[in-house]
C-alpha cells in the first residue's frame, strides 16, 4: 500500500502509526490548499520577503532563495516553511495577479479561455473556416464608437488586390462596393454573380465620377466638366416641346429649336406665350384672319420673341414668296401686321392704304410722254426731253409744279 494518494499526494494514516493526527492534519493541509485552487501568482522565481499561512505560487523556471531547485511547482506556505506540491494535467487554478483562470497542461499552465488575440477563427453563432475567419450569424451587428467616432477599416495589401464588401442573395453575389484592383472606389453589380459591370466609379487620381450602367460611360463628372453620353429625361426634363415650366431642361426641338419648327400651341398664333420657332399649318392660318392679306402657305416659319408676358414681337416670312412681315404686341394686344423691306420689294409698283405703303417704296416707268419716279409717301417726279410740252409723263393727282420750261413736273400721284 502506498504512502500517499495518487494524485494530491495526500498522506495516508499506516496501522500501528504513532501521532496519527499529524499525517492528518497534513493532509487536510493539502486540501485546503488544493481545491478551489487559487495562486498568488503564477511564473514566480522570487518568494515574498513576508507570507501568510496558507499563501500559494506557482513557480517559474528558475526559482531562486527557499523555491529554488522547484521549478514549475506550487509552493504552499505551511507554517514556517514552504511545502512544493507537482501540479498534475487538468488541475485548474485561479491567478490572483492577473485575473485569469489558468489550466495544467502540456506541462505549463495555459489560460483557461485562450486571449482574444491571433485567434485562428471565430464564430458567432456559426462556424469560422479556412476563409472566413470571422463568421458572424445574426439578425444584425453593430459597431459603435466608445465616446467619439467609429471608422470600419479594410485594408489590401497592394493595389492591384481587393478591399470590397459584398452583397450576396442566396450566396450569389449582385453587388460589390470598394478598390477592385485599383485605388478608384467603384461599385459594381451582377445579375447572376459570373458578369460584373461597374456601375459607379470614384477615380481620385483624375479626381472625376463615372456613371456606368451596364457597363457603358454614359455620364463623367470633374472638377470642371459634366459629360452625358445617354438622353436626358425625366422630370426635371421638357414634357413637350413647348413645355415653359421654370427650371427643366429645355431638348433639342423645344419651341422649334435645333430641329424643324415647332407646331402652334393651340393653332392660333395670337395664343403663343413663348419664344420660339414655329411653323403655320393650314389650321392655324384659318383661326388668324390677320393672316389673309400676307398670304402665307402652310408652312411658313414664324419666329416669336417674348419681352415679357404682355410684350412680344412676331416675324414671318411668307412661303413661297419670302415676304418679310412683322407685329408686335403692347399690353397684351397684338397690333397690325406690317411689311418688311428688302431688295426684293423696296424697287416696284408703289400703292397706299389707310395712308401707310402697302406696296414698293420706289416706282419708276416711262411712256410716251416721258419718264417719272414715284416715292412710297406720294411723290411723283416726272421729266419730258420734248420742250415745250403740255402734257405730263404719268398722271398727277392735284396741283404739279413745273421746273426747267416745263421739262420738270413735280407733285403727287395720289
Amino acid at each position: 500500500m502506498s504512502d500517499t494518494s495518487h494524485r494530491l499526494e495526500l498522506p495516508f494514516i499506516q496501522p500501528s502509526q504513532a501521532q496519527k493526527h499529524v499525517t492528518h492534519n497534513e493532509a487536510l493541509q493539502r486540501l485546503d490548499a488544493l481545491v478551489q485552487l487559487s495562486v498568488v501568482q503564477l511564473e514566480a522565481d522570487t518568494p515574498p520577503a513576508t507570507a501568510t499561512e496558507g499563501e500559494i505560487h506557482g513557480l517559474g523556471a528558475d526559482p531562486s532563495g527557499a523555491w529554488a531547485g522547484h521549478a514549475g511547482m506550487l509552493a504552499i506556505r505551511g507554517g514556517t516553511a514552504w511545502q512544493f506540491l507537482a501540479p498534475q494535467e487538468g488541475w485548474r487554478a485561479w491567478d490572483e495577479n492577473s485575473g485569469d483562470l489558468h489550466v495544467f497542461t502540456d506541462g505549463a499552465w495555459q489560460r483557461a479561455l485562450p486571449a482574444l488575440e491571433d485567434l485562428p477563427g471565430l464564430g458567432i453563432g456559426t462556424s469560422s473556416d479556412a476563409a472566413n475567419k470571422l463568421a458572424v450569424a445574426a439578425p444584425a451587428s453593430l459597431f459603435t464608437h466608445a465616446g467619439d467616432s467609429h471608422r470600419l477599416k479594410i485594408n489590401k495589401s497592394a493595389e492591384a488586390e481587393t478591399a470590397s464588401l459584398l452583397f450576396q442573395s442566396g450566396w450569389t453575389g449582385h453587388a460589390e462596393v470598394g478598390l477592385a484592383g485599383e485605388t478608384a472606389l467603384t461599385v459594381k453589380t451582377s445579375a447572376d454573380g459570373n458578369s460584373w459591370y461597374t456601375a459607379l466609379r470614384l477615380d481620385p487620381a483624375a479626381q472625376e465620377i463615372s456613371f456606368a450602367p451596364g457597363g457603358t460611360v454614359q455620364a463623367r463628372l470633374t472638377d470642371t466638366a459634366l459629360e452625358l453620353n445617354a438622353p436626358v429625361t425625366g422630370g426635371a426634363v421638357q414634357a413637350e416641346a413647348t413645355d415653359a415650366t421654370a427650371g427643366r431642361l429645355m431638348t433639342v426641338g423645344a419651341f422649334g429649336w435645333g430641329t424643324e419648327a415647332a407646331q402652334v400651341p393651340g393653332d392660333d398664333i395670337d395664343d403663343i406665350a413663348t419664344a420660339g420657332s414655329y411653323r403655320l399649318s393650314a389650321t392655324v392660318i384659318g383661326n388668324s384672319p390677320g393672316l389673309a392679306p400676307l398670304s402665307p402657305a402652310e408652312g411658313s416659319p414664324l419666329l416669336q420673341l417674348q419681352s415679357d408676358g404682355a410684350n412680344a414681337a412676331q416675324l414671318l416670312v411668307a412661303q413661297p414668296s419670302g415676304a418679310g412681315h412683322i407685329r408686335t404686341r403692347s399690353s397684351g394686344t397684338w397690333q397690325e401686321w406690317r411689311g418688311l423691306y428688302d431688295t426684293h420689294n423696296v424697287v416696284g409698283v408703289v400703292s397706299q392704304s389707310g395712308g401707310q405703303p402697302a406696296g414698293a417704296v420706289i416706282e419708276r416707268g416711262e411712256n410716251a410722254n416721258g419718264e417719272y419716279i414715284r416715292l412710297a409717301d406720294g411723290t411723283q417726279i416726272a421729266t419730258n426731253a420734248n420742250s415745250p410740252i403740255t402734257t405730263a409723263p404719268a398722271a398727277f393727282a392735284g396741283a404739279i409744279t413745273k421746273i426747267d420750261n416745263d421739262k420738270l413736273w413735280l407733285g403727287r400721284w395720289f
